[in-house]
């Protein structure tokens, strides 16, 4: 029998790989989002840490987070530090967004705030590589 859901990926066609974009700025967390699905990622996002905490609590976890360092309810560093404990996420990709000068030395990433053009594009090739 035919599932009645509609398909997110044509058949064939899996999403490469899960990112999970935490980002309280509606408009930023949106531009991400859209730039990663349009190049075949998974895209879950989350306004503050807590959700954030929650979605990578998944089983399986998403594969990779763009992380906001200013986040409300609980911030970036500290949903990082949570991450970083966790087994079961020891794997996961990370870049950080902030307009902050100190940035954490354990992400792979790290990029300046405004997100401009390309910046995004910066965040989609670094993707790329993690899972090429």
């Amino acid at each position: 029998m035919p599932s009645s859901a509609p398909e997110l990926f044509p058949v064939g066609h899996a999403p490469r790989a899960t990112v999970l974009i935490v980002e309280d700025d509606e408009d930023a967390r949106d531009s991400v989002a859209e730039v990663l699905r349009d190049e075949g990622f998974e895209v879950l996002t989350a306004g503050d840490g807590i959700a954030a905490l929650e979605l990578l609590s998944r089983i399986p976890p998403p594969s990779a987070v763009v992380l906001d360092l200013s986040l409300p309810r609980m911030g970036g560093l500290e949903l990082l530090e949570r991450v970083r404990a966790q087994e079961a996420l020891a794997n996961l990709h990370v870049c950080v967004l902030s307009g902050q000068p100190e940035l954490p030395s354990d992400v792979e990433l790290a990029i300046s705030k405004p997100l401009l053009v390309h910046r995004l594009v910066q965040i989609q090739k670094w993707l790329d590589e993690c899972f090429a």
